[in-house]
């Protein structure tokens, strides 16, 4: 099943952090926008992933409409003029499969 959450994206001096607001601002980075948003799907996999083993709920996913990246920016006390909202989505049974339960 696919999940979807929106995340802001913002370019910094050495590449782009990615905050999911939805998820306690749950934070990821990359030095490249791909990289970025690689990061992004294994943080948003990795999270709802061991949100599911402990039992823990997740919130449902805020509409993209109803992200203000600048009120985010301005309360994590973040100074970059570059930045965007994007949904990131992952199947997280089979992202799981791929990178979390691979025998050792």
């Amino acid at each position: 099943m696919l999940s979807a959450y929106p995340a802001c994206f913002i370019k910094e001096d050495n590449g782009y952090s990615v905050i999911f607001p939805d998820l306690n601002y749950l934070a990821t980075c990359g030095e490249t926008l791909d990289d970025a948003f690689a990061m992004a799907i294994d943080c948003l996999a990795g999270y709802l992933y061991s949100c599911k083993i402990d039992g823990d709920k997740t919130p449902a996913p805020s509409a993209l409409n109803k992200i203000n990246a600048v009120d985010i920016l301005q309360e994590l006390e973040i100074a970059s003029s570059e930045y965007f909202v994007n949904m990131v989505t992952v199947d997280v049974e089979e992202y799981a499969k791929k990178h979390f339960e691979n025998p050792v």
